[in-house]
């Protein structure tokens, strides 16, 4: 199996040259492992795909762990006992909702199936997917009204979440370029509305957080997507959020 060493005194495992046999892959990466301990060497990470999953065993067995998991990939490491820091793995998940009045002094909002009050409309924030490009899908998905990202206006985390992970909650202010509601998802979305904003504020089946959220962000600026000179790059950031001039 091919490796390279990281600048932080490590090695990573091209996955692609991982061998399918048991015992070859064994042999293998105990070589590995002794040339980490020969050589002072701190972390060896592996990811293994699905297709590979007959060799979590073998990992372990060297003393390979668990660092964190995708849908058709899971990643281990081995840790030499020079290193005490190991680079986290993913603590939260995200979230957007969006804040979208109208004209009429309209918000709009969301039912799921199953829930008793309303809530923006809004969701999960896909892996390698921004803000921007999350809470627009999102709002179309679920009321089927096209809007364009101004600004995040609001954030909340909340701990704990799902399996022991926290949850980071952006608030975002969309305006609507279309009016007219057509559910896409229906199999969550049992109903969509342009409702008075102070009867959904003063509605108290909605809950406490989601009324109290519209009452104090309706109508504020937030931070704005800004571009920056010399984004790019190895450092480039794909998002940056700067408060907006008065």
């Amino acid at each position: 199996m091919e490796f390279t060493l990281d600048k932080f005194n490590g090695i990573i495992i091209n996955p692609a040259t991982v061998t399918y046999d048991v015992d070859s892959f064994h042999a293998e990466l105990n070589k590995i492992t002794e040339f980490s301990k020969q050589n002072n060497k701190g972390i060896i990470w592996i990811s293994l795909p699905i297709a590979l999953s007959h060799l979590i065993p073998v990992a372990t067995e060297l003393g390979f762990v668990f660092h964190n998991c995708l849908e058709d990939e899971i990643t281990l490491i081995h840790k030499s006992e020079i290193v005490e820091f190991v680079p986290f793995i993913p603590t939260h998940t995200l979230g957007a909702g969006a804040l979208i009045t109208n004209e009429h002094n309209q918000v709009l909002i969301i039912k799921e199936h199953g829930m008793t009050g309303y809530k923006l409309p809004g969701g999960h924030i896909e892996l390698g997917e921004s803000i921007e490009e999350s809470v627009v899908r999102e709002t179309m998905e679920e009321t089927g009204i096209k809007a364009e990202f101004v600004s995040v206006v609001g954030m909340a985390t909340r701990h704990p979440y799902q399996f022991g992970k926290s949850n980071l909650y952006f608030v975002c202010h969309l305006i609507a370029q279309t009016q007219e509601i057509a559910i896409q998802d229906t199999d969550e979305i049992a109903e969509a509305k342009w409702v008075d904003v102070e009867e959904f504020i003063n509605n108290t089946e909605n809950y406490p957080f989601n009324r109290q959220m519209v009452a104090s962000l309706v109508g504020k600026q937030g931070l704005e997507l800004t571009q920056l000179e010399g984004n790019s790059g190895p450092t480039h950031k794909p998002e940056v959020f700067f408060s907006k001039s008065e």
